[in-house]
């Protein structure tokens, strides 16, 4: 009840900024080089770091020891961006072996979803801190209208590059379990760096999370509208005379692919023809190097997973990759995916399928030219640390507008 009484009547901000280096924008510029980035990195990442009751429902435990590991396995990188996508021939380029990998690369910013608890991330920033200066958490609206006063977005967002504005949407479409939430879009606009002139170089990032389990109900579809709207609206409001704009990114947890059957009028919907997905051949069809992002939560703790190495090579299989990751084939979103197992086929063996292992749920859309993406990868790097893969891209800042 005291809660309760605090959200109906406290002044409340929708998100929480942590800068650990203390300067204001004025002194900022002066700590960031003119010369500009070649390359930026962003990952996206779905973490399930929530109340314990809630993380045991999905079949994963003690969130507190997860969260120390997977920030140590998210800083244990390669030292450099992903490149991946170039200067290797088709045949590589279409391989697996060359999309699916084990290690984080080094990162310029960091999306994540499900972080509910902001004890977790607090023990995310105190150690993502040897790396990344700039933080948005604690993202959502508290309120008996909004979310009964219960959870908040689960949003977060980490950066190397200062934050100059930041707002946040709540969805306005959401049913059964997502009453008790604020999911929405987590806007942020980012300075890269400066010219002499005064002018700046921008880059947008949005961070999302869709309704899992939407049922019969056109929840997406309301969902991804809005992320089109509110991005936006965002953009127009926060754009200033001298800003240049080098990117603009979509990324996080859209819970629908591009494949299954109940997802085709998402698979349609403007959004993906304002940004680029570039794991995508055609509507209902990923290129050959994609693979699914959502893992089967009654495999998470078999012990072939337990090395993100050898995790990565049942990935990269076709027909093994099925046993731990959902097929693109959903007819429905229901709570029934929570339990789906690959069946063995006559012969005994789960079989390759062109949808098998390819739920990829976990996007990141870019609005641009694909040909400046020069990375993109899926990661076993966070196994038996939640039930998402993680997926990353490296891309070169494309002049949108000034």
């Amino acid at each position: 009840m005291l809660w309760i009484l605090i959200c109906e009547i406290s002044d409340q901000k929708k998100f929480t900024i942590v800068t650990l280096k203390e300067y204001g924008y004025a002194s900022v510029k002066r700590h960031i080089p003119s010369e500009k980035d070649d390359i930026y990195t962003v990952a996206s990442a779905n973490l399930l770091l929530a109340p314990e009751i809630i993380a045991r429902l999905n079949n994963i435990t003690n969130s507190y020891a997860r969260t120390l590991q997977i920030t140590e396995r998210i800083l244990r990188h390669t030292g450099r961006p992903l490149n991946n996508l170039i200067n290797k021939n088709e045949d590589e380029i279409k391989s697996k072996c060359n999309s699916v990998l084990s290690e984080f690369p080094e990162l310029d910013f960091l999306c994540l979803q499900e972080v509910w608890e902001r004890n977790y991330a607090l023990m995310l920033i105190e150690e993502l801190k040897k790396e990344f200066f700039y933080y948005v958490y604690d993202i959502g609206e508290y309120s008996l209208q909004k979310n009964y006063c219960m959870l908040g977005s689960g949003l977060f967002f980490a950066s190397k590059k200062p934050i100059l504005d930041v707002d946040f949407f709540t969805f306005t479409f959401r049913t059964k379990h997502a009453k008790l939430t604020t999911q929405g879009v987590l806007c942020v606009k980012v300075l890269l760096h400066y010219e002499e002139n005064g002018d700046n170089h921008v880059g947008y990032i949005a961070n999302v999370h869709t309704q899992a389990f939407q049922g019969t109900d056109a929840v997406l579809l309301s969902q991804l509208t809005d992320i089109r709207i509110f991005t936006s609206l965002f953009k127009d409001q926060k754009t200033l005379p001298g800003d240049i704009v080098d990117f603009d990114i979509v990324c996080g947890d859209f819970n629908s692919d591009n494949m299954s059957p109940a997802d085709l009028e998402v698979q349609q919907h403007c959004l993906f023809e304002e940004y680029q997905d570039i794991c995508v051949e055609k509507v209902g069809n990923d290129v050959d190097w994609a693979i699914g992002t959502e893992l089967r939560q009654s495999m998470l703790y078999q012990p072939e997973m337990e090395n993100p190495e050898y995790f990565r090579e049942l990935l990269i299989d076709d027909s093994l990759r099925r046993k731990y990751v959902l097929d693109a084939d959903v007819l429905i979103h229901s709570t029934h995916l929570m339990t789906s197992v690959a069946k063995p086929g006559a012969n005994g063996f789960i079989d390759p399928l062109p949808y098998g292992g390819k739920r990829r749920v976990d996007k990141i859309l870019y609005r641009g030219n694909t040909s400046d993406i020069v990375g993109y990868c899926f990661l076993s790097t966070l196994t038996n640390l939640t039930d998402h893969l993680p997926v990353c891209m490296s891309f070169k800042p494309w002049l949108l507008y000034k």
